[in-house]
């Protein structure tokens, strides 16, 4: 028992980075984010129940089998995320593009409608540094509520909670 409690403890103990994350997307991530608030899916249902939260999914989308064969047209399987999420690939990199930057706040405007004290909850999958970095950046940006769910959305599935097939957005 004694090496699973030294192995969630160091899980536990992963210090923030000074700048983004540039390393492998999974991962072992902080216990917070400087900045912004890091929620779990109890704090989440309840704010959903008592509110409109901006919800942002960053994850990537899946690859192509490794196996497919060349010129194979390759279908995703549909993408679930939390009702109501936007699902923004690319916002969640530790390097963007001065256009994927620009592309993400006038996102974060948008579904904001300007207003900087909004509720911005940022999420992907458990261990994913990519909404940690969104949520890095939202913080930087100017939001004043930001909020970072690292459960994901196999968390809130875990839990029982609907979800809804989303589309990407660019």
């Amino acid at each position: 028992m004694r090496p699973l409690l030294f192995a969630a403890f160091l899980a536990a103990s992963v210090p923030e980075p000074s700048g983004y994350w540039t390393g492998p997307n999974q991962g072992d991530t902080p216990d917070t984010v400087t900045g912004g608030t890091v929620i779990h899916t109890p704090m989440l249902a309840g704010m959903l129940r008592h509110g409109h939260p901006v919800l942002i999914d960053v994850s990537p989308p899946p690859p192509p089998p490794p196996e497919l064969p060349p010129g194979t047209v390759w279908m995703p399987p549909a993408h679930r995320d939390i009702p109501g999420s936007v699902w923004l690939t690319g916002a969640g990199k530790g390097e963007i593009e001065p256009a994927a930057d620009e592309l993400y706040r006038t996102k974060l405007r948008t579904l904001t409608g300007g207003d900087l004290g909004r509720a911005v909850v940022l999420y992907c999958h458990p261990k994913c540094w990519l909404s940690w970095n969104a949520a890095k950046r939202a913080v930087s940006y100017g939001y004043r509520q930001v909020y970072w769910y690292p459960d994901g959305i196999e968390g809130w599935e875990e839990a029982g909670n609907a979800t809804a097939v989303v589309q990407a957005e660019q």
